[in-house]
């Protein structure tokens, strides 16, 4: 007896449409928590250096 192995190519259209469906099956607590999840990974302080500057401008008042 012979095992044969079949490969399955996935171009990228494919990938992408499957990411899209995956995407669309999830419920607004798990997208909520995938992006926090990113964020940590991301930003082990927790806030993106950008939002840090924005918050600062905006609390600096208008200096015009």
């Amino acid at each position: 007896m012979t095992l044969r192995r079949t490969l399955t190519l996935t171009t990228h259209a494919d990938a992408a449409r499957a990411d899209r469906e995956a995407n669309w099956a999830k419920t607004p607590q798990e997208r909520l928590a995938e992006v926090e999840f990113l964020r940590a990974q991301r930003y082990p302080g927790g806030v993106a250096p950008r939002m840090v500057r924005v918050i600062e401008f905006m609390q600096s008042g208008p200096e015009h």
